[in-house]
């Protein structure tokens, strides 16, 4: 693993320097990717647009995180950013660049970015192509090869910032792509308020009781928020919301409060105005976008974990249950002003 690591240091080392004036380019690309616009800007944009394929972006996002932060705990991976000054490889350690969003706080195999985004991408072109029932081969072939470029881009981004390796980013795309064929298999559209409520609990349970058994066996599940603390060149960059455990909660509490939101409102014979979707839009993607501006109490940090967990559901609530409700009010009031006419 040594010899992957080093010559994945030369690697990065490479990039950054090919790469140095396109810095903001790439920084932007990992913005895109974060594992949160999966939630915050996928999610809402789908689900307004087509709400089947929305709650499938949603599932896909939750399923294809938790396990991620599961794969993290167990494969115990390094990141080049710390693994340089940790490993005493190097008389004298190589340097590399980090940018504000290079210290993430969680171990890093395999990659959160590339396995999120390579799955939830993958059920937006497959679903795209699927209900606008494209039948041109080049669009498809269009398509397709739009995803596997997005997908090389994330990968080198995330290489760039020195918070993979390149091996790593390789892993999580694989397996997110893999992920993304199963769940668009699934279909979603009979699942009730339990099935939510349950597979919420069981992601949370499934986090702690790895984080438990971890622990039992005298190894340390916070060892590589200790190693990016050392290393990170800024301490102004470590963000608790980059944790594993921050991960989970968004998982499971994203499930509930789509599950919540789906059971307060029934869609049954109901007609949306296409001509308000852009204004949901706009409204849902203001509400999800600002809320991630909100600041939650660091101590004690139960408190964080709380009010994050609290904050994810009332957000889905509202993206799935009361935002949609302007729509169909809008469009309810234009078919009355038509019988007055």
């Amino acid at each position: 693993m040594d010899e992957l690591h080093i010559k994945g240091v030369v690697f990065i080392q490479t990039i950054q320097k090919y790469f140095k004036d396109e810095s903001s380019f790439m920084i932007l690309i990992s913005h895109l990717s974060d594992p949160k616009n999966a939630f915050l800007f996928y999610f809402p944009l789908v689900f307004c647009l087509h709400r089947s394929v929305g709650k499938r972006v949603l599932w896909v996002a939750a399923i294809s995180e938790w396990l991620n932060a599961v794969f993290k705990w167990i494969l115990h991976g390094e990141r080049p950013y710390w693994w340089v000054s940790e490993s005493n490889l190097y008389k004298t350690p190589p340097h590399l660049e980090q940018f504000d969003i290079t210290c993430e706080t969680g171990p890093g195999s395999p990659s959160g970015h590339c396995m999120v985004t390579s799955a939830v991408i993958y059920i937006i072109v497959s679903d795209f192509l699927y209900y606008t029932n494209i039948k041109s081969f080049a669009i498809k072939l269009l398509c397709w090869s739009g995803y596997v470029v997005l997908l090389m881009l994330v990968c080198l981004s995330r290489c760039f910032i020195a918070a993979h390796f390149p091996h790593q980013v390789i892993a999580g795309t694989l397996v997110g792509v893999l992920i993304g064929m199963v769940m668009n298999k699934i279909s979603t559209t009979n699942l009730s308020l339990p099935h939510y409520l349950v597979t919420s609990l069981a992601l949370l349970s499934g986090g702690v009781g790895t984080f438990y058994i971890i622990q039992s066996m005298d190894l340390d599940p916070f060892w590589s928020i200790s190693k990016a603390e050392r290393r990170c060149a800024n301490p102004e960059w470590i963000h608790l919301d980059s944790s594993l455990f921050f991960s989970i909660v968004r998982d499971f509490s994203s499930l509930i409060g789509l599950g919540l939101g789906l059971s307060l409102t029934s869609t049954t014979g109901v007609k949306f105005s296409p001509v308000f979707t852009p204004v949901q839009i706009v409204v849902s993607l203001a509400l999800t976008l600002g809320s991630d501006w909100v600041q939650l109490p660091n101590d004690p940090v139960i408190y964080f974990y709380l009010s994050a967990s609290l904050k994810f559901i009332v957000i889905f609530i509202c993206v799935v249950a009361v935002i949609p409700k302007l729509n169909i009010g809008n469009n309810e009031n234009r078919k009355q002003k038509k019988k007055k006419k």
